[in-house]
């Protein structure tokens, strides 16, 4: 029996393994079999690889700035806080329990005037919400304006301290405001609208970015003596007087729409001279 007798007979042999282009190649002539490979696209194809696709970019969880405020929620002062804040400045609980009306949510409201001028303290109570009538903080150097209150019913006096800007001032005032002689630098965090006067004198401007867009009293920003353009009033509306002494500033912008005088120093003629070429009426002294 020959090795071979036990082959499977339908078994075809595999001399012919190879690709199409391989076995092309065997069988015709070279010229033939180039001819036929171009014809089918095989020449020279390695396999196509896909580039693995970027994967998208992972979510920005983090949350914004209002989100981390309704997540971590400022605590209102307890009674017993307000009692020891008090104590600090020599006020007992019985002046706190007359001052302060504790309401249902733990905030608080005073019904009249606050006068708190030269007590050295730091901050206002975190709670407080309302103060009726006017609110004197004057002459605490170390204050510092946190958001409270939310509102004062009458002028908010804030003078002789050392705030940079008005930030964290009381975001409604139905008087004057009065931060003069301060380190301000910044008017962000004025109202749009004051009612009243806006005292900003001997301070640290050197420009009005930011200020109150409408002033129903006087503007006083005399003795800043950084203070070189005034262009942020261009349509701004006053209701009195523009007090600009003693400072640096050369020119004035058109469009302020300003019901009183303005008032200069005799030695700032340059000033004196643009005021009046602008139609404004003027008071030199």
């Amino acid at each position: 029996m020959s090795p071979n007798s036990l082959d499977n007979p339908f078994h075809h042999t595999e001399t012919n393994k190879g690709t199409s282009s391989e076995l092309t190649r065997r069988l015709l002539s070279s010229a033939d079999a180039q001819a036929l490979t171009e014809a089918l696209g095989e020449e020279n194809q390695s396999p196509k690889i896909e580039p693995q696709q970027d994967l998208p970019p992972t979510s920005d969880i983090s949350m914004s700035g209002e989100e981390k405020k309704e997540v971590e929620k400022e605590s209102y002062w307890t009674r017993e806080q307000y009692i020891e804040w008090a104590q600090e400045f020599g006020k007992n609980e019985q002046w706190m329990n007359e001052t302060f009306e504790f309401q249902k949510d733990g905030t608080t409201v005073v019904w009249g005037s606050l006068n708190l001028r030269n007590t050295e303290i730091k901050q206002l109570p975190i709670g407080l919400m309302e103060v009726k009538g006017s609110l004197n903080i004057s002459r605490n150097p170390s204050i510092n304006l946190n958001g409270y209150p939310k509102k004062v019913g009458g002028s908010f006096l804030c003078r002789s301290n050392n705030i940079f800007s008005p930030q964290g001032m009381p975001k409604e005032v139905g008087g004057g405001i009065y931060l003069e002689s301060n380190k301000i630098s910044s008017l962000y965090g004025l109202p749009d609208k004051v009612t009243g006067k806006l005292i900003l004198y001997t301070n640290e401007l050197k420009n009005l970015d930011g200020i109150s867009k409408e002033i129903s009293g006087n503007l006083e920003l005399s003795g800043n003596n950084q203070l070189t353009s005034l262009e942020a009033l261009r349509g701004v509306k006053i209701g009195g007087n523009l007090w600009l002494c003693d400072i640096p500033a050369t020119t004035i912008p058109e469009g302020i729409q300003i019901e009183g005088d303005i008032y200069i120093r005799e030695y700032q003629t340059t000033l004196s001279i643009d005021v009046k070429r602008k139609g404004y009426q003027v008071k030199i002294f």
